[in-house]
């Protein structure tokens, strides 16, 4: 519970300078099985203070935010989300980074394959286009951003 209340007061602090802030959703665009983001996934689980593996979702541990709800493995990881939901939202809407790189298009994924950048979470269709992706994650993380924001007018998660 004392490593929880560290993550907490680290994404706290983190929130509070407006560090992941991001306007103009435009959920309509994201890849959600109603309204269910990430395919029941755990948003949290990806990262370190959530266990570093993607874990799925308990249907009991739900969070809704701006429109989309996440599942969560933990109410830990529940709590931790809350204080900063924009760290763990997936890039994209929660479509495949390579084809919006490549292509501008809209595919869906695999939600056990990903690539961490960052404060940044990509997630890939096939283990081949992650490979593609993770050739030069800058070049290709800049013009993902770029056809995402044309494609749908949201600036990109950062």
């Amino acid at each position: 519970m004392k490593s929880l209340t560290k993550w907490v007061t680290i994404l706290f602090a983190l929130f509070s300078l407006g560090a992941f802030a991001q306007e103009g959703r435009n959920v309509s665009e994201y890849n959600l099985d109603g309204d269910l983001g990430l395919k029941g996934y755990d948003p949290v689980s990806y990262f370190a203070e959530g266990g570093s593996k993607p874990a799925k979702g308990n249907a009991q541990i739900t969070h809704h935010h701006e429109g989309v709800t996440y599942r969560f493995s933990s109410v830990e990881n529940r709590e931790i989300f809350k204080v900063m939901p924009e760290r763990y939202e997936p890039t994209y809407g929660g479509y495949c980074a390579w084809a919006m790189a490549a292509s501008g298009s809209k595919v869906d994924i695999d939600p056990t394959l990903y690539t961490i950048d960052g404060n940044r979470i990509h997630f890939f269709i096939a283990p081949g286009t992650k490979r593609s992706f993770d050739r030069n994650v800058a070049r290709f993380s800049a013009r993902a951003d770029r056809n995402w924001e044309n494609l749908t007018g949201e600036k990109p998660r950062l």
